[in-house]
C-alpha cells in the first residue's frame, strides 16, 4: 500500500500563463518580505511558487530581471487612466492612480527593497519611474494639451515641470509628512495649486 506524498514531496502544480506568472510574482514579494533582497534566490522563488527553477530561467536571466517584472505587474499605471472629460477630473484621476501606486498592497515589499543599499533600492526606483512617474508625466501633458484646445490652459503651461508638480507634492507628503493621502488633499492640490497655475 502506497503512502500519500507529503506537501513538500508533491510535484509542482502544473500552471501556465497568467496563473503561473501571478504565483511567481507573489512568491517574489513573499520572499523579499521574509528574507530581504540579498537572500532572495531564483531557487527559493521557484520552490515557493511550486514550479521548476528552469521555468524561471527560461524567462528571466537573473533575480533582478524577475523582481523588476514583478514590480511592474504590481504597480498601477497612469497610462491606463482614460480621459475624464475635463481638466480637473483628469488631474484628480491621475493623482488617485499615483496614490494607489504609493499605497500599493506590496508597500511592505517596496520598503524592504528600498531599505537595502545598492541594487534593491535601485530596482524599486527604476520600476516606479518607468511604470508610474513617466506615464503620469505623459498623461498630464496630454491633459494640459486638451485643456489648451478647450481654451482652459495657457499654452506655455504645457511643460514637464508643470506636469511634475502634482507628483512632487504627493511624494513629499507621503514620505515626509503623512503616508495617508486623502481625497481632500488631492482636491486641494488640484484646486489650489495646479489649476491656478495653468489657467489663462
Amino acid at each position: 500500500m502506497s503512502v500519500p506524498a507529503t506537501v513538500s514531496e508533491r510535484p509542482a502544480t502544473r500552471r501556465r500563463g497568467a496563473e503561473l506568472e501571478r504565483a511567481i510574482f507573489d512568491s517574489v514579494f513573499d520572499q523579499i518580505s521574509k528574507l530581504g533582497y540579498a537572500r532572495l534566490t531564483m531557487e527559493g522563488v521557484a520552490a515557493a511558487a511550486r514550479t521548476g527553477k528552469a521555468t524561471l530561467y527560461r524567462r528571466w536571466p537573473d533575480k533582478n530581471a524577475l523582481i523588476v517584472d514583478a514590480l511592474r505587474a504590481a504597480l498601477p499605471s497612469p497610462a491606463e487612466v482614460p480621459p475624464q472629460g475635463g481638466l480637473r477630473a483628469d488631474f484628480l484621476a491621475l493623482l488617485r492612480c499615483l496614490r494607489s501606486a504609493l499605497e500599493s498592497s506590496y508597500g511592505a515589499t517596496f520598503q524592504a527593497l528600498k531599505a537595502e543599499p545598492g541594487a534593491g533600492a535601485g530596482l524599486v526606483h527604476a520600476a516606479i519611474g518607468e511604470r508610474v512617474f513617466a506615464p503620469y508625466r505623459e498623461m498630464a501633458l496630454r491633459a494640459l494639451a486638451r485643456g489648451v484646445e478647450r481654451g482652459e490652459v495657457r499654452p506655455e503651461a504645457v511643460t514637464a515641470m508643470v506636469a511634475n508638480v502634482g507628483p512632487a507634492m504627493l511624494i513629499q507628503t507621503y514620505f515626509l509628512e503623512d503616508p495617508v493621502i486623502s481625497d481632500d488633499f488631492l482636491e486641494e492640490v488640484v484646486d489650489t495649486v495646479i489649476l491656478p497655475m495653468i489657467r489663462r
